[in-house]
């Protein structure tokens, strides 16, 4: 399987993390069937520096198994 994460819908940008080393990890993961997204699914904030609520990496694990499924 190709380690690279193929684009399915647009990315989003994220308010918060410009300056973040990461940002174009998490660019690329949001447009990768939006495995990463706005803190509670609201507004444009990332928030890499708050903890991660289980729900959210239920969410986002489900969103990558489903993607990589799908191929």
């Amino acid at each position: 399987m190709n380690r690279d994460l193929v684009a399915k819908e647009p990315s989003k940008t994220f308010s918060d993390n410009q300056n973040y080393w990461a940002a174009s990890i998490f660019t690329q993961r949001s447009s990768y069937c939006s495995v990463a997204s706005a803190l509670n699914e609201i507004g444009d904030r990332f928030a890499f520096d708050d903890s991660a609520n289980r729900n959210y990496a239920v969410v986002a694990t489900w969103r990558m198994l489903k993607c990589l499924k799908a191929q």
